[in-house]
């Protein structure tokens, strides 16, 4: 097999492959190290290839799993793997080597997947650009001095550059949907709890974040939730089993759905009019697949619920950064964090119990809003971002040291107003690459569904991936290309 042929295959056709002994785990892994080697000089997304698991590799330490054989990388913040590099962006965690692996890593590792590397992130993962003074600047493989998203830029510009099918993610914010809509991949927050964060935590410390992948198909969208969701021994959060493996929903005929589509504005926010006409097109491609369309946008208050959002992302930081700190025996400073993430934590120092509490409170009273509104619809469709692609070296990186914490924060909500509410609420969303901007870069269209209902979304997307198919669509920096 060569690059050309590798890159055809979603993880599900490749683990397939490897199942019937037409190409080995090694040969996988070699593959996908020799697409590295050529696309990541201008696209600066991998930090580290693992020699012991490409040319050394012993495939007696592959797990019988969905996706035996295939190589991924972790993206270098979130769930740890033993005696590996986690930095997390940042100069404060420079040469951590983690000395346990985190239970999400374990199940990912049961599903078969060759663990090969890691991928870049912004420091923290805190901002929607993949820029950091440890590792530098991620470029778009669309565009390579555009911004690949964040915070996982590096895992989506490699899926999108062909180097693998399918890479891990994690979204706080938008931190898996914002690279795979401006990489044009697919990517999907889950809901609350869905996926376990033992032994760093649970869905109550963390409730804003969810780990995930950007993948070039729908099928391994669902399937990889499918293989690694599902509590720790002793999870202390219970846990309900979909009705059926959301691989399933992929191939099942949608019922009809009362979709609600938002395009005119998002709370403050005017979408601006080549975005809005964007949502106009996919809405007339759900008319035609029978779906029932309507704009109709969830009664919220939208300034006190960012707010909010806002409060408990410093406050969570700021407690992050003394752990981290502690951990690695060195202060912060100008010297090991950069200027934007030290005003997050001073601006988050300060708070008391009874305030996260009170935030924790809040969290709520907006998702029963939400709920209240999907009485009434069974999807939402968004833009995900309200602008075109930024360039490298926008206001909203973390290097910035000429503007307020209120000044970074307006510049990054103004781009992506939308994602928050699903971290804030705990509810499922995805980004689909149906759309592009006004310069021709990709675009997700961004489906939010009540909580739990995941399958809602892997059905939906199912019957769009095959109405408006886009496994074809390539960048300019990718593997097969000359």
């Amino acid at each position: 097999m060569n690059l050309d042929e590798y890159c055809n295959y979603d993880a599900t056709g490749l683990a397939e492959l490897v199942s019937r002994a037409e190409v080995t785990a090694k040969e996988l892994a070699q593959l996908a190290a020799s697409a590295v080697d050529k696309v990541n000089p201008e696209l600066n997304a991998v930090i580290e290839v693992f020699a012991d698991r490409v040319d050394d590799l012993d495939a007696s330490t592959i797990a019988a799993g969905p996706f035996s054989g295939v190589p991924f990388f972790l993206k270098d913040l979130g769930p740890r793997l033993k005696n590996r590099k986690q930095e997390a962006g940042s100069r404060l965690m420079a040469g951590y080597v983690a000395d346990y692996s985190s239970f999400l890593t374990e199940q990912i590792e049961r599903a078969g997947l060759n663990i090969i590397g890691r991928t870049t992130c912004p420091e923290y993962g805190v901002t929607g650009t993949t820029e950091s003074l440890l590792t530098g600047a991620t470029g778009n493989p669309w565009d390579k001095d555009k911004i690949a998203g964040g915070s996982s830029g590096g895992s989506a510009a490699i899926t999108a550059a062909g180097v693998v099918p399918m890479c891990h993610s994690n979204d706080g914010g938008g931190s898996t949907r914002i690279p795979a809509s401006i990489c044009g991949n697919a990517g999907m927050k889950h809901s609350r709890g869905r996926i376990s964060y033992m032994p760093e935590g649970c869905d109550l410390s963390f409730p804003l974040f969810s780990d995930g992948v950007n993948t070039k198909s729908v099928r391994d969208l669902a399937g990889f939730l499918d293989a690694v969701m599902g509590p720790a021994p002793g999870e202390p959060v219970p846990w309900a089993k979909p009705e059926r493996p959301y691989v399933d929903e992929v191939d099942r005929d949608p019922d009809k759905l009362r979709v609600a589509m938002c395009s005119e504005r998002w709370g403050p926010i005017r979408i601006p009019e080549h975005i809005r006409n964007q949502m106009h097109q996919v809405a007339r491609v759900l008319e035609g697949a029978g779906h029932c369309v309507e704009e109709a946008t969830p009664a919220i208050d939208y300034e006190a619920y960012m707010e909010a959002f806002k409060r408990i992302w410093v406050i969570d930081i700021s407690a992050m950064l003394d752990y981290e700190a502690g951990l690695m025996g060195r202060a912060l400073s100008a010297d090991t964090v950069e200027p934007m993430t030290l005003k997050m934590y001073e601006a988050g120092k300060g708070a008391t119990a009874a305030e996260r509490l009170g935030i924790s409170g809040y969290l709520s009273h907006v998702g029963r809003q939400l709920g209240a509104f999907y009485e009434n619809y069974d999807v939402l469709l968004t833009p995900l971002m309200t602008a075109d692609t930024p360039s490298l070296g926008s206001p909203f990186n973390l290097v910035q040291d000429n503007q307020s914490l209120d000044e970074w924060f307006e510049h990054a909500l103004q781009l992506i107003p939308i994602t928050p509410l699903n971290n804030f609420t705990g509810t499922p969303a995805m980004s689909l690459p149906l759309c592009e901007d006004s310069t021709g870069m990709p675009l997700g269209a961004h489906f939010m569904a009540p909580i739990g209902r995941e399958d809602r979304l892997f059905n939906l997307a199912g019957q769009l991936e095959k109405i408006a198919p886009w496994a074809d669509k390539r960048p300019s920096i990718h593997v097969a290309s000359d």
